[in-house]
């Protein structure tokens, strides 16, 4: 077990050293932000122009038109091949797979290690967006906290699926462009 957290340590001091890691975090803040506070501002506009406002917090997170959570399966599938694409790629095109094969390390050892990696960055997308629902909480009135809860999960969910395919399509190629574009087309 301590192999596999060295692995995932490593994994990800390499994911967040390369910009990329970075930016997609930046970006999904942004874009979550945006749309959230976007939907906010309608609901309140109509609020004042006297329309009745109902289950406000379906409405703003789990909406199939527009709500925030809609709206992040909607682009999660662009950001995590970006994300895996160099999982095992860069490994094989390195040719530092060869050194992991040769070391006490097993192959359920190494795929779960950066499986974990992925999932711990997941869990950083996931703090985004319970940034944006405690900040609902403290606005809207009557907050369904278990809908809301139970929708980060199934995003949590729904990530690390998309990690495990990204992580699949990447040990196929030692290319990793082709590993990110294998895995948008199965995720799309």
């Amino acid at each position: 077990m301590k192999k596999i957290f060295k692995i995932a340590k490593m994994e990800l001091q390499t994911l967040f050293y390369s910009p990329i890691a970075w930016l997609i975090l930046v970006i999904f803040a942004f874009q979550t932000v945006t749309n959230f506070m976007g939907n906010i501002e309608s609901y309140v506009q109509s609020q004042e122009l006297g329309y009745p406002v109902s289950s406000i917090t379906t409405r703003l997170f789990a909406s199939p038109w527009g709500g925030l959570f809609t709206t992040v399966q909607g682009y999660l599938y662009l950001y995590i091949p970006l994300l895996t694409m160099g999982l095992m790629s860069r490994e094989l095109s390195s040719g530092s797979i060869k050194l992991l094969y040769s070391s006490p390390v097993t192959n359920w050892q190494i795929i779960l290690g950066k499986y974990l990696s992925m999932m711990i960055y997941g869990l950083a997308l996931i703090f985004v967006l319970l940034v944006i629902a405690l900040f609902g909480s403290f606005t809207i009135k009557d907050f369904d906290f278990p809908m809301v809860l139970s929708g980060l999960l199934g995003l949590y969910f729904l990530i690390c699926a998309y990690a495990a395919v990204g992580l699949f399509m990447s040990s196929l190629t030692s290319y990793q462009v082709v590993a990110a574009i294998m895995t948008l087309v199965v995720l799309g």
